[in-house]
């Protein structure tokens, strides 16, 4: 066993823990790869998550392009152009997709111990 200390900016010793060392298993990852539930899991994973990088990147990128056009030019609300309520979305749209991820990351890591209990073998 080793015992572990924490300090902090003082350096004063805060936390104090003993960790033990414990035999490592070997993890098949060919085996997990070839697993349908594996497979089904990263395809949702991937799906949500590309899904979601994609439409920011492409309304993210499209506001440069669109700040110039005649329409975001015209005044929107009083004397606020389209281009600030287009880049106001935006930030309304970052806090929306973080607040969609943080809901589906849990599922995720569900999804994630039921395969890892389906490979040790203790699938229900």
């Amino acid at each position: 066993m080793a015992n572990v200390s924490t300090l902090n900016n003082q350096g004063d010793k805060i936390i104090k823990t003993t960790v033990s060392k414990t035999k490592k298993e070997e993890i098949d990852y060919k085996k997990i790869d070839q697993m349908t539930s594996f497979n089904e899991f990263v395809k949702k994973k991937n799906t949500f998550l590309f899904g979601v990088a994609a439409l920011f990147l492409t309304l993210y990128i499209l506001l440069p392009i669109l700040a110039f056009t005649p329409v975001l030019q015209q005044k929107w609300i009083g004397n606020i152009t389209g281009v600030w309520v287009y880049a106001a979305c935006l930030f309304v749209m970052t806090v929306m997709l973080c607040m969609l991820y943080t809901k589906m990351a849990p599922k995720f890591d569900k999804m994630a111990a039921e395969v890892l209990a389906e490979y040790k073998g203790g699938a229900k």
